[in-house]
């Protein structure tokens, strides 16, 4: 850090009004967004026991294992692209970049719900989905994926509080749905209550972002000549890095899930889902500032502010270590006392939740290094890190999961998590240095 400090015309702190800003109503809308998947496992813990929270969740699993290939895909490289484009001022590309992003999906999309209405009964059957919720699965994986991308495009284009004022709204539909349908005890409308919340989301994404068009290109340059196939190869080849890596990573925490419903019991299933609804609250941290730190880290490297970069990776860097410990000291202290709020019969899955609090705290410490090799040009490395999680992870889970069942699958997940982003981690440690001097 020696070379950031004797360069004395670098502002002491890089974090701008924008930055803090955005920072605020990410965090308005991490507070709403990331209690309702905990709140809704709640109520149907308490409400319909851990037989049918298990249920529900094997089922939403596998509607997430699909939406991450497209929202990694379109969602990442749409994130990283339209903030550059817009660092440059390029409206041609911007608006390139924006129909990919937005028509991308449509199609890709179409082509795997025809996939799964060929082969739904073998889909049903082996993993133990509801076969009559064929229709509300289509409408999830299409309403979930459009809720990512259209997040993601907000950010992209430093629209977050807009994108928070959407957010409130449409959890406090889902919120409403929820209690009605707990309420009611129908449990075959529980993925309504998520359908209503995304679909809430996209609608109004769509009115605000048309609405905010002119504002976002007014300061934009247009140029004569732009070449379609470099910007189609640039962001083909981001996508596909960026999916295969954070599929591998992000995948690994739904695929816990199906491992455990095909291979232990639901309730089962039910016991870890009331841990991971509390992991999921901790983890909505790096999904969430990493949308504020990489758009940012981003637009800085399209106006090729290398140094500015390099201040902000190293302060926010303090700032993760430091939360990360606090958050994840005081939820292991009281793990036992939350997981009760589910019921008695939850409360002996607190050593789950202590055995996955390393992975946690490991993942909030490198947004900042993320964000950094994904915002830049090193965007291979986050990735690698990512496969290296899943296949550390799977075969972890094949040598434990047989003797230590839940145990072995909560230890699995973590010792992926430590080796993958550890390797992450020392990647943008040895990469930010040469990047300052260049």
């Amino acid at each position: 850090m020696q070379y950031i400090l004797i360069d004395k015309k670098i502002k002491p702190s890089i974090f701008s009004k924008r930055i803090l800003k955005n920072s605020f109503y990410t965090g308005l809308a991490l507070l709403f967004a990331g209690i309702i998947t905990p709140l809704f496992n709640f109520i149907i813990a308490r409400f319909f026991g851990q037989e049918v929270l298990g249920e529900f969740n094997i089922m939403i699993s596998f509607c997430l294992i699909i939406t991450i290939f497209v929202t990694n895909f379109f969602g990442s490289a749409g994130n990283k692209f339209l903030a550059e484009y817009r660092g440059k001022n390029s409206y041609n590309q911007f608006v390139y970049v924006l129909k990919i992003v937005i028509f991308g999906p449509i199609i890709i999309l179409l082509l795997l719900n025809t996939i799964l209405l060929i082969k739904w009964d073998y889909f049903s059957k082996n993993f133990s989905l509801p076969y009559e919720l064929f229709i509300k699965i289509i409408f999830y994986i299409f309403f979930r994926s459009f809720y990512i991308i259209f997040r993601r495009i907000y950010y992209s284009v430093d629209l977050v509080s807009i994108y928070a004022k959407i957010e409130i709204i449409s959890d406090i539909v889902l919120f409403l749905a929820i209690i009605l349908v707990a309420f009611k005890g129908k449990t075959t409308l529980l993925l309504d209550c998520y359908i209503y919340g995304y679909a809430t989301f996209v609608i109004i994404s769509i009115i605000l972002l048309l609405k905010n068009y002119q504002t976002i290109t007014k300061n934009m340059s247009y140029l004569d000549n732009f070449n379609k196939n470099d910007i189609m190869k640039k962001f083909s080849h981001y996508g596909i890095v960026s999916m295969v890596g954070t599929v591998a990573s992000t995948g690994t925490g739904y695929l816990s899930i199906l491992v455990i419903g095909m291979y232990l019991s639901q309730s089962d299933a039910g016991l870890y889902s009331s841990v991971l609804a509390i992991v999921s609250i901790l983890m909505f941290i790096p999904k969430l500032f990493t949308q504020v730190f990489l758009p940012e880290i981003s637009n800085l490297f399209g106006a090729e502010k290398n140094k500015e970069i390099t201040q902000l990776f190293y302060q926010t860097s303090k700032i993760m270590i430091s939360l990360s410990a606090a958050l994840c000291t005081i939820v292991y202290l009281i793990s036992s006392d939350i997981l009760n709020l589910f019921g008695e019969e939850f409360v002996k899955g607190s050593i789950i939740l202590q055995l996955l609090l390393p992975s946690v705290f490991i993942r909030i410490t490198s947004i900042p290094f993320v964000s950094f090799l994904s915002g830049t040009k090193y965007i291979i490395y986050p990735n690698i890190g990512g496969v290296i999680i899943f296949f550390v992870s799977l075969i972890s889970w094949v040598i434990l999961v047989p003797n230590y069942s839940l145990l072995g699958v909560a230890i699995g997940y973590t010792i992926g998590n430590i080796t993958g982003v550890s390797y992450q981690i020392l990647m943008a440690y040895l990469k930010i240095k040469s990047f300052a001097n260049g």
